[in-house]
């Protein structure tokens, strides 16, 4: 995804658009423009050849509040690729060409490879093709290109045949992780309180159970982790009524035995039209904020599911 700002910066620097990206050679390198909900972002395909210097250019880094001067949410060094996002407000676009020319004329001190690079081979490009992998757009040779998509597509296959995993294993971990989110949820929601860190925490119980119990890599993923999730909030926000139920009939104020509590909350939530409807607000309230807190875990899964995209630009 890609709007007027950044369009707007990519003709000016004589980048395509193509596949809800901009890429092209930005004063030099290698990048991929894109943006989502609230940040904008640039991707730089590149290789340090002096180790060295990359630290030089990391220590320039660390002694500027880039956040503050540039408004940089994160910039991470990967292998092969350097990773800016800019949090998206009000004139985040002056604050992304201010970046731009600040930052690059510092890659070429610090040994970074151009876009008339290879990545794969490291030799020379003349002319080249672009191939956008995962999103990033990479400027190499035509034979580097065929050679890494055949390693990618066999990569995948081996990992296919070696998964033994099963989605009824894997259903059964994440609910059980769930189930020890849902504690900490219905701790929370006692205390009249509902966070989005505990929706991720019921989201990250939930993969890390699905994944102890083998569970298979695939879209099915996705979807037990949406009803994993659903599931511990659910639970959750049962366990807080049914805990404070239980401390009124422990009091003596509520003439019931402790295995009547499920039909009770059943029955009040029937009768009580207040009742009912505070259930159901606590209950989309806390979807809303679990599904704000495993988002990223969710788009994870999808992602792995989905496997690596090799998508030919030129």
């Amino acid at each position: 995804m890609i709007g007027s700002g950044l369009k707007k910066l990519a003709k000016e620097n004589g980048l395509r658009v193509s596949n809800g990206v901009a890429y092209g050679s930005l004063r030099g390198y290698a990048a991929t423009l894109s943006e989502g909900s609230g940040f904008k972002q640039i991707v730089i395909s590149t290789k340090f050849s002096d180790p060295a210097k990359l630290q030089e250019l990391q220590a320039k880094l660390n002694g500027v509040n880039i956040t503050r001067e540039y408004r940089v949410q994160n910039l991470s060094f990967g292998p092969n690729t350097i990773q800016i996002v800019f949090g998206d407000t009000v004139g985040t676009m002056k604050k992304v060409e201010a970046f731009v020319d600040w930052f690059f004329p510092m890659l070429p001190e610090a040994s970074a490879q151009g876009a008339d690079v290879c990545p794969e081979c490291g030799g020379q490009l003349v002319g080249g093709c672009w191939k956008l992998i995962d999103g990033v757009a990479y400027h190499m040779h035509e034979s580097c290109a065929e050679k890494l998509r055949g390693q990618i597509a066999s990569e995948e296959e081996t990992r296919k045949k070696e998964a033994t995993g099963s989605y009824g294993t894997g259903l059964i971990g994440a609910l059980l992780g769930s189930a020890l989110g849902a504690v900490l949820w219905a701790v929370v929601l006692n205390f009249g309180y509902v966070a989005a860190l505990v929706g991720l925490v019921i989201g990250w119980l939930a993969e890390k159970g699905y994944n102890l119990f083998h569970g298979k890599r695939g879209k099915g993923k996705v979807v037990i982790l949406i009803a994993a999730v659903i599931f511990g909030v659910l639970l959750g926000t049962f366990g807080t009524y049914a805990y404070q139920t239980a401390e009124l009939i422990g009091s003596g104020e509520l003439d019931l035995t402790f295995g009547d509590i499920p039909l009770f909350l059943l029955a009040l939530m029937g009768e009580s039209p207040e009742f009912k409807s505070a259930v159901i607000g606590n209950i989309l309230m806390g979807l809303l904020f679990a599904g704000l807190g495993v988002f990223a875990l969710l788009r994870k899964a999808g992602q792995e599911a989905a496997g690596t995209k090799f998508i030919d630009l030129q």
